[in-house]
């Protein structure tokens, strides 16, 4: 069985997804992390030397791929989801949980990031807001399609757990 974190970059999916991996006895994955340690160059990197289309096939490669492996918890980038086929690969492999935050607990997130986003790169600080807000309207309706939603604000891991947990229970019973 898999979990899978998605949400919008800054919801804290990496963090949540180890913490999660190690309360369960699960391993753990962020798809973003595996390919800069494969590829040997950050995301942020990766998009400008090779542009986003090139990236977007190679994070749909690395998720069919993770999605055999069992017993993982997978956070997932922020834009994972919503091309390709992949939330509905996604929710047919695992058990998608959407970490969900308000616009601008994710605008203090990424203002106080030390991590470099690609898409932000362009972005001044008094447009994020805005930017947040239009790309999460045009994200949602992929995240909304997760089997669990939580408020990524205060995440209580305890229900995530016990959500995952009672699908499993169910999926077993069929």
């Amino acid at each position: 069985m898999r979990i899978v974190l998605v949400g919008y970059m800054g919801s804290g999916k990496s963090t949540a997804g180890k913490k999660l991996a190690s309360h369960i006895g699960f391993s753990f994955l962020d798809i973003d992390h595996f390919i800069e340690e494969k590829y040997k160059i950050s995301i942020h990197d990766f998009f400008k030397k090779y542009g986003e289309d090139v990236f977007r096939k190679i994070e749909s490669d690395v998720l069919k791929n993770t999605l055999i492996e069992d017993n993982i918890v997978i956070s997932t980038g922020g834009g994972t989801p919503c091309f390709k086929d992949n939330m509905n690969l996604i929710n047919k492999n695992s058990y998608s949980v959407y970490i969900k935050m308000n616009i601008s607990s994710i605008e203090n997130r990424l203002i106080n990031s030390k991590k470099s986003r690609p898409l932000l790169k362009e972005i001044s600080q008094e447009n994020l807001n805005s930017f947040i807000e239009k790309q999460l309207l045009e994200r949602e309706k992929y995240y909304n399609q997760a089997h669990l939603i939580v408020k990524g604000e205060n995440l209580d891991l305890n229900y995530i757990i016990e959500s995952f947990e009672n699908f499993r229970k169910r999926v077993d019973n069929l």
